[in-house]
């Protein structure tokens, strides 16, 4: 029986009570847009483009993927009607700014160049600013046609031992489903070394459940914000939409970014949940080649080789960083001593008919397909093992979709073909899941266990923390854990209390790790905005309350969490983002939730949870500490009290961002 879709299994519930380059980006030839059958669409007078700042630096600035000695730093221009072909625009970066004039002017200048834009690259600007130092706040701009873009502010990595590294994590960001206040208050954070998005960093279409906002409220399928798009430009516009939401602009401004893509960030096939029947579909056009390319076009990415092994290409001469196979984006960020950061892709080889000439390479396993394809299995394999070998304290994995199990338990005598809730695609590749897991056990040539894995995830719209074994085999006492209890934290707005689920107790005792079949850890902060169970139990049942949806939502987790040994914390109605705090003995996790039907809403700290480096089980620490293990601070004797990083630096000037 084929696993079911999330949002089948949840409205159910609620019933019940790299094979072959692509061309390059530079030359894509945009269709022109397409008009749509139907009654004329009133358009808004004017320049009907998605902007948040003036012209011609109408969507800020944003930087990416730092090492120690260099940054991705990105800009766009954009103007009514383009006064040249090509467009030449100047660039640079230096360590502070002066803002005591009309428009702040950077100082101590330490990297300065231009580059040439056109329409073959949508007009955007991305330079690998070069010759940097290690863990340094650095602040850019742009000019162009007589103006300056907005200050930005970036960091590098460290290359030498910090006291801390502090990363915002960020998944599912729809704009039609959420007002974004997270956005806001992670721009608002001066201790951030970086910012990761785990997929779905853009959206092709509305979800019916959750229209909360539209630009210019024209919520009319016809329009081109408001529903999927029909070919390349449509395709870099929606990254125009978003980029024209103040919130998420000034996020990019203020911080660096790491950025996977997800299944709606690459789609192909023109659909809506919304009623698209006004909207002629055969004159769609989009290709895979168009949908990545737009995708480094509009994101601060740093370009890998074509050979699958992850390697960068650097660009040294402050040209455009060129993507050689724009398929390609897994990568490795080190961040000195103690961590290095994997951004990695399960969406690519999915076998969908919107991925033709994209087939999985499964060789490395002994049954079963593969969801990285081999290439990338094993250089994601072979960076881990070298990274362990390096003594790097922390690996932390940038993952679109949860990991570990989640799903119905397994009684040990259930065959592979039992049904499964299908919440996570990992539900269609345990074999892989297996191997990944074994190997990080020990089983590898070195036949050394890698420690301190972190997978931070989205794509499932909820709150989860977990420790990272193979299944959830509830016959296999090998491994288990402590007894469920309901959370005593609150959420976002009055209705979500007792917000979640979580374990009394670690399960362990201090002359016995029950949980030592753990090869690590997974922490998913939910979504900025993405609808979560509650509201697909709103949309199958109208005529519920507030708390009836968070009741149903309540009854869904607690499902779940007993019957995934794993699970130590689930929530899943709030949403926001996530802080993981690093340090050298252990990492702390933030659950950070905002009511997303309201501007501005301030920001709850929901859950804390936290996983040690080293093992301590001493008789006078108790309950003992054990690596890859993660739980809720309280477990632990620790208050739930929002982490701080002692690196702090001031934040760029914010500029006259509004949504134009």
């Amino acid at each position: 029986m084929p696993p079911t879709t999330r949002r089948d299994f949840l409205i159910g519930a609620s019933a019940l009570g790299v094979s072959g380059a692509l061309a390059g980006c530079g030359n894509s030839a945009a269709p022109a847009p397409t008009a749509t059958p139907g009654e004329p669409l009133p358009v808004p007078e004017g320049f009907d483009f998605p902007m948040v700042t003036p012209q011609p630096f109408a969507h800020g600035v944003a930087s990416g993927d730092p090492l120690a000695d260099r940054v991705i730093i990105w800009t766009r221009i954009t103007e009514e009607t383009p006064s040249a072909t090509r467009i030449p625009v100047d660039w640079a970066v230096g360590t502070g700014f002066d803002a005591s004039g009309d428009t702040p002017v950077l100082t101590g200048v330490v990297a300065q160049g231009q580059q040439v834009t056109s329409a073959d690259r949508d007009w955007t600007t991305k330079v690998d600013v070069t010759g940097l130092n290690a863990g340094t706040t650095y602040y850019y701009q742009f000019s162009a046609l007589g103006s300056q873009s907005i200050v930005g502010r970036t960091r590098t990595a460290p290359a030498t031992a910090v006291d801390e590294l502090r990363l915002a994590v960020v998944a599912c960001s729809s704009y039609w489903s959420s007002h974004w206040s997270g956005y806001g208050q992670i721009a608002d954070r001066n201790d951030l070394d970086l910012v990761v998005h785990c997929g779905d960093y853009i959206y092709e279409f509305v979800d019916e459940d959750e229209q909360v906002r539209a630009r210019n409220d024209i919520e009319d399928i016809r329009y081109v914000d408001y529903r999927d798009w029909l070919n390349l430009d449509e395709c870099r516009r929606r990254y125009a939409l978003f980029r024209s939401d103040a919130n998420l602009c000034r996020a990019h401004q203020q911080h660096p970014w790491s950025i996977v893509w997800d299944n709606h960030d690459i789609s192909v096939g023109f659909g809506n949940e919304l009623d698209d029947s006004a909207v002629d579909r055969s004159v769609a056009t989009t290709t895979l080649n168009d949908v990545v390319c737009a995708f480094y076009e509009w994101t601060p990415t740093r370009p890998v080789a074509a050979d699958g092994s992850g390697a960068f290409v650097f660009v040294d001469d402050g040209s455009y960083p060129e993507p050689p196979d724009p398929r390609l984006h897994w990568r490795k960020l080190d961040y000195g001593p103690m961590l290095d950061v994997f951004c990695i892709d399960t969406q690519l080889y999915l076998p969908r008919d919107e991925r033709p000439g994209v087939v999985a390479d499964s060789s490395h396993l002994d049954a079963g397909d593969s969801l990285y394809s081999r290439v990338q299995y094993e250089w994601l394999t072979s960076e881990m093992l070298a990274s362990q070998q390096a003594g790097k304290t922390w690996r932390l994995l940038v993952n679109q979709t949860w990991f570990a199990p989640a799903d119905v338990p397994s009684f040990g005598l259930v065959g592979p073909d039992s049904p499964q809730l299908g919440i996570s695609r990992w539900t269609d590749y345990k074999e892989e899941r297996a191997a990944l897991m074994d190997y990080l056990r020990g089983n590898n040539p070195a036949s050394t266990r890698i420690r301190n894995t972190i997978v931070v995830s989205g794509d499932t719209h909820g709150n989860f923390a977990s420790d990272l074994i193979e299944d959830n085999d509830i016959a296999d006492t090998s491994y288990t854990s402590g007894p469920v209890a309901q959370s005593t934290r609150s959420g976002s707005f009055a209705e979500n209390v007792n917000a979640g689920f979580q374990r009394a107790s670690t399960g362990n005792t201090a002359l016995t790790n029950n949980r030592a079949r753990s090869v690590g850890v997974e922490f998913a902060p939910t979504s900025m905005g993405r609808g979560g169970a509650d509201e697909l139990i709103a949309n199958a049942n109208p005529a519920s309350t507030v708390a009836d949806q968070v009741a149903g939502a309540r009854a869904i987790e607690g499902a779940l969490i007993n019957g995934n040994k794993n699970v130590q914390f689930i929530e899943w109605v709030d949403h926001g983002y996530g802080i993981v705090h690093l340090q050298s003995d252990l990492a702390k996790f933030e659950c950070w939730w905002q009511d997303k039907l309201t501007p501005d809403a301030p920001g709850v700290l929901g859950q804390q949870l936290v996983a040690f480096a080293a093992e301590d089980s001493a008789p006078t620490t108790q309950p003992p500490r054990f690596q890859d293990q993660i739980d809720v601070v309280g477990l632990h004797g620790m208050a739930v009290e929002a982490t701080n990083g002692s690196r702090s630096s001031a934040p760029a000037p914010e500029g006259d961002l509004q949504p134009r």
